[in-house]
């Protein structure tokens, strides 16, 4: 099991994602299997790959992975609610940006008990994800967030998840001397 790292990680996975840019989906896990790092997964048509994040409240957190084998990424989907729109970078312009923020402000006035993510969901399922290109502006996600961990849970994804703990703290204890 090969483990990746922050930005081996991201350049992988961003070249995996650049070739097939659909049916992406990126799910973080609130709940930990063991430990009091975050689970996410992130899911293509060909591959799933399992990560450990050490915070989701610090804009840089510390990140692993490593392809799961033997799980059918269909496994996930059929977990997710599929009216949530898959991940992906989605091309927008100046006037969609506009007309995004104007619809939602405009929801938000009109009824303050509508669920806006319904709303964000259907304007972002009507721009297609792309292989990004630099120059462009896009806008990326969503990210699902869920108190459930997506994987089964067998002594093989315990095993994964805490050989992912063990490198993270690693990592922690490298660049903070004093951390545990």
């Amino acid at each position: 099991m090969e483990i990746l790292e922050e930005t081996n990680l991201g350049k992988h996975l961003f070249h995996k994602y650049s070739s097939n840019p659909k049916n992406w989906n990126f799910i973080i896990s609130t709940t930990p299997i063991r430990d009091h790092f975050f689970d996410a997964i992130i899911s293509s048509p060909n591959e799933v790959w399992q990560l450990k994040l050490d915070s989701i409240y610090k804009p840089n957190p510390f990140i692993v992975g490593t392809k799961i084998d033997n799980i059918d990424s269909n496994q996930i989907d059929k977990n997710i609610n599929t009216k949530i729109t898959t991940f992906g970078y989605r091309k927008i312009n100046d006037n969609k940006i506009l007309n995004l923020l104007k619809t939602l402000s405009e929801e938000q006035q009109d009824n303050s008990n509508k669920d806006h993510n319904i709303s964000l969901n259907s304007l972002l399922s009507e721009i297609e994800p792309v292989a990004p290109k630099q120059g462009d502006n896009y806008i990326y996600g969503p990210f699902l967030f869920t108190n459930k961990n997506l994987l089964s849970i067998n002594e093989k994804q315990k095993n994964i998840s805490e050989r992912l703990s063990d490198k993270i703290r690693a990592n922690l204890r490298n660049k903070y001397l004093s951390y545990g």
